[in-house]
């Protein structure tokens, strides 16, 4: 094996418009999910099976995207790349970053305000979701952010 070949990462190969379309599906599925779950009551039968699929297939789709083309981009290490795609890189997580922390302000902000205005606390269970919302975030919008600023070829 030479050296070029051990640099090399396991990814799956993916075009821009297949890897725009699965970050979305991701992002989307997965924020789709925690939304409706919130407002669901319990056991409520069918609609509780149709967010949970959405919730898994979220969940596979992040994990396939982070291991595809823009994923590896995104946390390939800085010798892996060149200086363009390094500043696309620097771009991407700081974009990912910002839209984070908005989460977690929301995140901590959003509970409170609902407790002191309404009386209403939020259960230990919708904040695992939002933790979960929020870990899957971090692993596609990267990638993702890079994938939507690359021109598609075809």
């Amino acid at each position: 094996m030479t050296d070029t070949q051990t640099a090399r990462f396991v990814r799956i190969n993916l075009s821009p418009r297949t890897s725009k379309l699965l970050g979305s599906y991701a992002l989307v599925a997965m924020h789709g999910w925690f939304l409706i779950k919130l407002g669901l009551p319990s056991q409520s039968g069918a609609a509780e099976v149709a967010v949970g699929v959405a919730a898994i297939t979220g969940m596979l789709a992040s994990i396939v995207f982070f291991i595809s083309t823009y994923g590896v981009i995104a946390n390939a290490p800085d010798a892996a790349l060149d200086e363009r795609e390094l500043a696309e890189r620097n771009r991407a997580y700081f974009g990912a970053f910002k839209y984070l922390v908005l989460m977690t302000v929301l995140g901590g902000m959003v509970p409170e305000f609902l407790a002191k205005l309404f009386n209403f606390e939020l259960s230990v269970g919708v904040l695992k979701n939002f933790i979960l919302l929020m870990f899957t975030t971090a692993l596609v919008l990267p990638g993702f952010l890079i994938a939507w600023a690359e021109r598609d070829e075809a």
